[in-house]
Order: C-alpha cells, then structure tokens, then sequence
C-alpha cells in the first residue's frame, strides 16, 4: 500500500517553514559579514550610524581575536566616523568579521590619518580650553598623577560610539606639562580575560613594595565582566614611564563579592600613608567606603567601613587656611558631597555632617560634576582635581568632556570650615586678549561688553560692597547667574566665571561656591550681559579675557 500523502494544509504549513528558513539563513548570511585586510597603515576608519543597532564586531589575526568592540557600524548613511589604533598590528593580514553585512564591513577602511583630521578640534561644539577625546564617550576621571616631570590624566573611554556601554570600556590616557595642553597618547588599559577595566587610580612604588620595579607607575582598578555583572579589583603597571601597561598575573587582587553579598565593589583609590608606613585603598563597597592596608600592594585587608557615599571615592589631606601645622582629611565619593574628619591609617572619623562644594545639574537632572579625582604626587603640595562633565555635544563625534583643573583648600567661613574648589592658577597662560574696566554702572558694564564677542572666555569682577543682591547675568541671550542673597558677603564679593561652548564654570568668592551650568542654544549674538536696576557703581572692577584655544593648530 503505497505510504499516506500529506494533506494540502500539512504540505503548505511546509513550504511556508521552509521559505521562512530560506529567508532566516539569507538575512544571517546577509549580516554576518567578513573582510581580510593585510594593515599596512596605522588606523582603520569605522562609519557609523547614528541610528544603525550596535553590533559587535571581532578582528582576528592567525584566527586568533585580538579586538573584539560594540560598533553601530553603517549599512547605509554615515554619520560620522571614530578609528582604531592597530599599529600593533602592523605587516599582518587580519579579518573582520561581526553581524553586519560585507558591504559595510568593507567601508572600514585603513589610513595613517583619522578620518576628519582636518577639522579635528575645530568641530562647531568642540571645548577650547576643557579637554574632551578626539571620538567616542569619555567619563570617570581615573588615576590623575604627576610622573617624571609630566601629569598623566587618565579616564574612562569608549572609543567606539557615542553612546555608554559600560560592558567595554577603556582607559584612556592624555600627559601633559602644563595642565592646560594635553596630549592623546592612546589607550592604556583594554579588555582582558577578566573584563572591562573600569575606574580605579595611579600611584607611583618608590620603594618597589609591589615587585614590579622602583618607580613603577601602578594601576588599580575595579574590573567588570559583563557576562557575570562581577566586580573585582585588579592591578597594571608600567615601567616605560607610562606608555605601555601590563596586567599583573595574580589579578584579581580583591573579590570581594561574595564576602559582601553585592556586586558593587569598584573604584580603588590607593595611597601611600607615611605614618603607619603602609598602603591605604579607599574602596566603594556596597553602601559606602571601605578602608584597606596592604604592605606589599597585593594582598589587602580591610580595616574599615564608612557608609554614605556612593562610588568614585577621593581622598586626601589638606592644611586648614594654609597652615601646614593644622591638617584635616576630606573624604567624597562620585558627586561632590564630601565629610571632613581625620584619620589613623585605618578609619576615618567624620567631623562635618555631609557637605557639598559643587552644583548644578545638565538637562537630564544629573549634576554635572561627577567622579572627579584629584592629582597624586603634585610638587609643592598642591591637590588639583579634574572631573567629568556630564555635558553632550550636540551633533558631534564625541560627547561629555573634563572640566578645567581646580585647586582645593579647606577654608574657615561664616559657615565653618569647607571646602573651596577654584580654577588653577596656570589658566593665565591662556589669556589672549585682556579687557579691564574699573567702577562701572550695570549701564556702562553692557556698552563695554557689547564689544567682545561670544566664545571662549574668562571673566573676572569685584562687586562694590552691598551691591549684587540683583543683579543677573546672561550669556547670548540666555541667563547665566543669577546673583542669590545668601551668595554674598557684607563686603566685596568676587565671581570668576569659565565660559566655553557648551559649559560655564562659575566660582564665587574664591570658590566658596562652584556652579556648573550647560549652556544652551543662543538667542542671540551677544557675549556677556548685566541686569540689575542698580544706579550707583555696580563693579569695583571688571576683566574679561579672551581665551587661546588649547589644541594644536587652533588659533
């Protein structure tokens, strides 16, 4: 009896499954790319599309993957571009493959120069004088030190799009003689077996305590694998004088996870503590900070806990009003919260109720300032900090930026004893044009200001004693400031203000407040502006400088 025929329904359901088949199989073909390269050339140039899906993509070498990366890479409108170093590569045929189809994979293309290098730091949104990274995201400050004669400034960094993907980020590095001009010099950290090197710190082993050799420059940070969501801290370090960094074979350091029944454990800050002769790291750990000793810079105990603040800690001792026979502690963690206390080498011991010595929020609601570290190992004793600028760039091929250095202090005030941020001394270097009036109405303030154009500058005024409760300050058309009774002293009262692009720092009485404000889209062409109702003598006296761009070639 020959064998039962399929009904109709049954054999269309069929074909329909298998056309469905068909279909998957040519899409995955379609976007499961690949293209061979022999790299002659320094870079590889990506497009990508604002709009196109993130894809990941691998480049294999001896069938090896020695990149793998999150890319919205382009299938069709390209955006703009971003490049990868692959020096390191160099004289080897390579392959690129990723769920993106051949033809746009083809579009990545090799060159000894970066796409758009002709208009680098000369984009429409792109900060004069605040360091912002050629492409990508950048956030967290990490490990700032002065090494060698020349500051290190490292941060978090994803080269590859403009969107945060915490699952890949990087350490980027920049030096610098100045802390004014500084220079790209690549990527310091990337993904290794154990993850993304997230934020940590540099500290410079005079005595080689941890093995690595003296004066090694040390990195500790925490790592992410995103596979697990665990958080470890790990250990690099460099014996070039920072150009290149190796991960230590007995990482990770810390695991802390399981102990602390949390996957928050990041943010190592380590330091060298003179009196008990030992290494201190200050790590973020479930709600709070805890305090580690190490004698050798690899095995760690933990010796405290202080709750209440949350990531990025920071800490450092400073003299209270400049006299170096009366010290205090100032501990703070992400945001600019902070407690002054002391400490014995194994706890801090809180004198203050929490404090904050910034404010201002971006668009979002997020303040502005955030995870700001402050620079090791400074001559003369200065702690000069850089933050991260919570500030978009609209259109650009790279977004958020590092706010311009501060110098703290610890300050005795009306209030009691804070801490007080202001612009670092070096900012004159960047004075290009000066501008300088004295005892001006708000009426004569206007006229002269008519006269300098909007861009870059930096103001300084004296308001004449018991004048500024009104007043109000705008910037092309925009309002600024606006001058708060309790910002003021009964005397003269001094505001410095850092304007440039998309962000204006603004420092009132030596830093007795430090405002953030994200600047937005002008309504008009004007510079600066005053409002007030006040006739008499507004400003004792009154500079403005134009400022010089801080990136080469730029005029």
């Amino acid at each position: 009896m020959p064998a039962k025929l399929p009904c109709r329904h049954t054999f269309n359901a069929c074909i329909k499954k298998l056309l469905l088949l068909v279909c998957l199989l040519a899409a995955h073909a379609a976007f499961a790319g690949q293209v061979t390269l022999k790299l002659t050339s320094r870079y590889l140039n990506i497009p990508i599309g604002r709009n196109t899906e993130m894809k990941e993509v691998q480049l294999k070498a001896n069938s090896v993957t020695q990149l793998e990366f999150p890319v919205q890479l382009a299938e069709d409108t390209i955006s703009y571009w971003i490049f990868i170093d692959v020096s390191a590569y160099q004289g080897q045929t390579v392959t690129l493959t990723g769920e993106a189809s051949t033809y746009a994979l083809s579009r990545i293309y090799q060159a000894d120069t970066i796409n758009g290098a002709d208009s680098l730091y000369k984009e429409t949104n792109r900060p004069q004088f605040h360091f912002t990274v050629k492409r990508g995201w950048s956030n967290d400050v990490n490990g700032p030190i002065y090494f060698n004669g020349q500051y290190h400034l490292f941060w978090q960094y994803f080269p590859f799009g403009v969107e945060w993907n915490t699952g890949f980020m990087y350490w980027g590095h920049a030096t610098s003689t100045d802390l004014l001009h500084w220079k790209d010099v690549g990527s310091a950290l990337m993904l290794d077996s154990l993850g993304s090197p997230w934020s940590g710190t540099a500290v410079v082993d005079k005595n080689n305590d941890g093995g690595w050799g003296k004066n090694a420059l040390v990195l500790y940070y925490g790592c992410f694998n995103r596979h697990t969501n665990k958080q470890v801290q790990c250990i690099a370090y460099s014996t070039d004088n920072g150009k290149t960094f190796k991960h230590y074979v007995g990482n990770p350091v810390i695991d802390s996870n399981d102990e602390l029944k949390t996957t928050d454990t990041r943010d190592p800050k380590v330091f060298w503590y003179p009196p008990a002769k030992t290494w201190v790291m200050v790590l973020f750990e479930k709600d709070g900070m805890s305090f580690y000793n190490s004698a050798d810079m690899r095995h760690w105990q933990r010796q405290s806990h202080f709750a209440g603040l949350w990531e990025c800690p920071d800490f450092f001792e400073l003299p209270v009003n400049g006299n170096p026979a009366v010290k205090k502690w100032v501990l703070h963690g992400g945001s600019s919260e902070y407690f002054i206390g002391s400490f014995d080498g194994k706890t801090f011991t809180p004198e203050t109720t929490k404090l904050d010595y910034a404010e201002g929020q971006n668009a979002e609601g997020n303040d502005v300032l955030y995870a700001a570290e402050s620079f090791e190992n400074m001559p003369n004793g200065r702690r000069v900090q850089m933050a991260w600028g919570r500030v978009s760039h609209q259109g650009m091929p790279f977004t958020q930026m590092m706010l311009f250095p501060t110098e703290f202090a610890l300050t005795n005030t009306a209030e009691g004893l804070r801490l007080t941020a202001s612009p670092i001394k070096e900012i004159a270097r960047l004075h290009k044009t000066t501008h300088s009036w004295q005892r001006l109405t708000a009426l004569q303030a206007n006229k002269a200001l008519s006269n300098i154009k909007a861009g870059p500058l930096h103001v300084q005024l004296t308001l004449a004693p018991g004048q500024g409760s009104n007043l109000s300050l705008l910037y092309q058309g925009n309002p600024l400031l606006r001058i708060l009774p309790d910002y003021l002293t009964t005397g003269e009262n001094s505001i410095e203000i850092l304007v440039d692009k998309t962000v204006a720092e603004i420092f009132i009485n030596q830093g007795n407040r430090y405002i953030l404000k994200t600047l937005v889209p002008k309504t008009n062409d004007k510079g600066f502006e005053v409002a007030t109702d006040a006739t008499a003598p507004l400003f004792k006296t009154l500079q403005v400088y134009e400022m010089q761009s801080i990136w080469p070639g730029v005029k």
